[in-house]
């Protein structure tokens, strides 16, 4: 697809991942007259359900990259851990959004705070590690309390451990077995927001209200809008998160997590280039929600503003807790169809008007 071509009605989106993300995505595109294939090695997949075609194939399988690409008009994707080689695989035969280099980034902790840190946009202190020995050598650059986090292939909590003292910093990294690690301080914060941003192909940007978020575990619990931070937090926040999709010339929607310290300062903890959990307020709050708007962005066709019309609380639904779902009249519920009802797994989400 042409940059400054809009995609007609009628035409594939293809998607990589077939998660709650990509299903909720299949969703909007439904609903705006797209046609939807689906790519998961997964074949039961959630967004499988809810596609018009999908291919159950490994991401490194090139062939069958290049089928699916040829079968679509543009193509994105729902998660960060997407080898890059599997986007550039695809870019070559048509339309990929966000960019290669969005992904290569955003994927990467390591190159996600360089990346920061080059744009002079604040985030924690930290030090990169390639091996045991460089992970026990960074307790003389950065005193704890710190947490150790893989590079890449983390979320939700995972391949994460917090290092209080320099006793504990040998029994965390040999958890690692040498893989690329990252070492952060640990930020002693007031509180978690996000912003969900989206810029169009042609440079257009519409921000979604600041969202306040609670975690356990790693893992997000709630998110709520309005959040309780001061005006000009809310647009330092959107100025950030402006100046990072400009510069990475991004289509489509950006979680942007922030720790806002005991300072009242922004802090920026990471950079998710898809859609994000934390803006499914948006279904409930918004005209035109984070998903419409990220296929909008791709699509060519114009954005909203990102306005919001009603206070929410969003809710995740973990593990078995989705049984209970069917009992709720109070809310807008999302179930996403998947089979194991894990505890921690997220299993949908609930929408309250507060």
């Amino acid at each position: 697809m042409s940059e400054n071509k809009k995609l007609p009605i009628g035409s594939v989106i293809g998607i990589l991942g077939g998660g709650q993300l990509g299903r909720l995505l299949s969703i909007s595109a439904s609903q705006l007259g797209f046609k939807t294939h689906i790519f998961d090695p997964d074949p039961k997949a959630p967004a499988k359900q809810v596609t018009n075609l999908s291919s159950t194939f490994d991401y490194k399988d090139k062939r069958a990259l290049e089928n699916f690409a040829n079968s679509v008009d543009v193509i994105t994707f729902e998660f960060e851990n997407i080898p890059v080689e599997t986007i550039q695989i695809c870019a070559e035969l048509t339309s990929v959004f966000p960019n290669v280099n969005a992904l290569s980034i955003c994927q990467d902790r390591t190159n996600e705070k360089k990346f920061l840190n080059e744009m002079n946009i604040p985030s924690s202190p930290f030090v990169p590690a390639k091996s045991f020995q460089e992970i026990l050598q960074s307790v003389h650059v950065l005193e704890p309390p710190l947490i150790l986090k893989s590079s890449r292939f983390g979320y939700d909590g995972k391949g994460q451990k917090i290092i209080y003292s320099k006793e504990e910093i040998e029994g965390a990294a040999s958890e690692f077995n040498d893989r690329p690690v990252i070492l952060e301080k640990l930020i002693d914060f007031n509180l978690e927001i996000s912003i969900i941003i989206c810029r169009d192909m042609f440079g257009k940007i519409a921000v979604f209200d600041p969202a306040e978020n609670l975690h356990e575990n790693g893992i997000l619990i709630e998110s709520k809008v309005p959040a309780s931070i001061p005006f000009s937090l809310a647009s330092d926040a959107i100025l950030i998160a402006s100046k990072i999709v400009n510069a990475l010339e991004y289509v489509g929607v950006m979680g942007i997590e922030f720790f806002v310290t005991k300072e009242n300062k922004l802090l920026v903890n990471e950079l998710a280039p898809r859609v994000h959990n934390s803006g499914h307020w948006t279904q409930s709050g918004c005209l035109i929600n984070q998903f419409e708007q990220h296929i909008r962005a791709i699509s060519g066709w114009p954005i909203g503003n990102g306005k919001r019309h009603s206070n929410v609380l969003m809710q995740n639904v973990l593990g078995s807790n989705v049984k209970l779902l069917d009992r709720n009249s109070n809310s807008s519920t999302n179930i996403y169809g998947k089979d194991d009802p894990k505890d921690g797994r997220k299993m949908g989400h609930k929408n309250y008007i507060r």
